[in-house]
Order: C-alpha cells, then structure tokens, then sequence
C-alpha cells in the first residue's frame, strides 16, 4: 500500500492495536469473570489489593501517563451481555456499557460477538441522530442484516443525516430513497463498521471497525478520534456507489 492509499479495514485494525491500556483492578482478587473478559482485550491487565469492607471494588483505566477514568466493577460485567437500547432514550446517559466503552477506545478486542457489536453501534446511531446532521456511513456485511434495523434507520434519514449503507446486494432497504448504497467489495463481507462524522464538530466524531475471524466472533476497536474516524471513512470511499438495478 502506497502512503496516499486509503488503508483497508484490516490496515486500520493492524494499525490501532499497537496501543495499550492499562487497566487496574482494585478489589480482594481479580474476579474469573473479567479476568476472561479482560483476556480477549489488548490491555495490560494489573492488580490492586482491596480489602473486604475497603469500599465498592472498582477498576481505573490509564494510556501511557494519562489517567482516563474509573468504573465500579458491578457496571463492568454489562459488557458481557449489554442491553440494546433505543436511539435517544435517556437511559443511554448512565448505560454501563456506555462508560465502559468511553474509557478503552481504540483499544483491539480480540473476541466480540454480534451483540456487544450492536450495543457499541447503537451508542453511534444514538450520537448520530442526537445531533441530528452530518454523514453516518455503516457497513454490516449484508444489508440484510438491517432488516431488523428499520425503524432505527428510518429515524436516522428522517432526521436529515446523510446515511450510507454497505453490503452485499441480499435486500433492497425500504428506506432506499433516503440513502446511498454500496455493494462492490469482497471485505465488505467481513468487516462491520461504521463512522459519522460529528456534522459541524469533529469532538462528535466517532467510529467502529471490527473484522469476522471466526463465525459470529470479531476482531475490532471503537474511536472517538476525528484522524481515526476520518481513516474509516476513506476506507469506506473505496467502495463504489452501487446502481439502483442492482439491489433485489
């Protein structure tokens, strides 16, 4: 790759998961559960004795020097099984696996599954459609895969944001009019991402990108990072806009 061509998502993913996160557990031991959920996630993972009836055990999150944030434990294990919220409920502002996400971008994790996937994709939409303008790019492998997802793309459209959606050609959206669609690509099978571009404020810029390894198992990172999420989009402007004729 030449250094004036748009990097592929693979490129993009290689590219973030040279950085490191410490993150620290503050608690008697480290519980099984989030030592595997930590496992899976390029961190480095460290261990703070907090005694019984020393306060609520808790983990902190630091990039290099910088102290990025902290989170009671109980709120970490909603990232194992997340719950799906709706664009624009309140319930967002407090969602544990909101904070979780804020304190490690553009950090790889090694093994995610289509519902933390949606959950994190979910938190971008609700971002999107907050703001109410800009361009929101999402790629799910197959457009079938937003079947499911109508009413919340509807909303989006609706709202006036400039959406375009990339996959393989298995279903014609019914929300077509309102959107550019892209189809021509062999990685757009395998990766699922998305990336809006905070409209008028880079600070709203944010993105996701995450590769299938394995059946229903990914490999990705999330971004807060206008350079970053301005990588993806580039990576997304390989993909040629597909004509009409060729969706079902």
């Amino acid at each position: 790759m030449s250094s004036s061509s748009p990097p592929s998502f693979e490129e993009l993913l290689e590219s973030v998961d040279e950085r490191r996160r410490t993150v620290t557990i503050y608690a008697p031991a480290v519980p099984d559960a989030l030592e595997r959920l930590f496992d899976t996630r390029h961190v480095c993972l460290e261990h703070e004795f907090l005694p019984r009836g020393g306060g609520e055990p808790f983990l902190t999150v630091v990039d290099g020097d910088q102290y990025v944030g902290s989170l009671d434990l109980p709120a970490v294990y909603d990232f194992g099984h997340p719950k799906i919220h709706e664009i624009g409920s309140p319930e967002f502002v407090e969602a544990a696996y909101r904070k979780l996400t804020s304190l490690l971008p553009d950090t790889v994790f090694s093994s995610l599954d289509r519902r933390q996937l949606l959950a994190t994709s979910r938190e971008i939409e609700d971002r999107a459609w907050r703001i109410g303008d800009g361009r929101l790019d999402v790629g799910f492998q197959a457009l079938s895969k937003l079947r499911a997802q109508t009413d919340v793309y509807e909303a989006l459209v609706d709202r006036g944001l400039d959406v375009h959606l990339y996959g393989a050609p298995d279903w014609r959206p019914h929300f077509f009019d309102g959107v550019t669609v892209h189809t021509d690509g062999d990685e757009l099978g395998e990766v699922w991402f998305m990336a809006y571009d905070g409209d008028a404020d880079p600070g709203q810029a944010c993105g996701l990108v995450a590769v299938e390894r394995s059946p229903g198992s990914f490999e990705g990172f999330w971004t807060y990072d206008p350079e970053t999420v301005a990588r993806i989009f580039a990576s997304a402007a390989r993909f040629p806009v597909s004509p009409e004729r060729e969706l079902p």
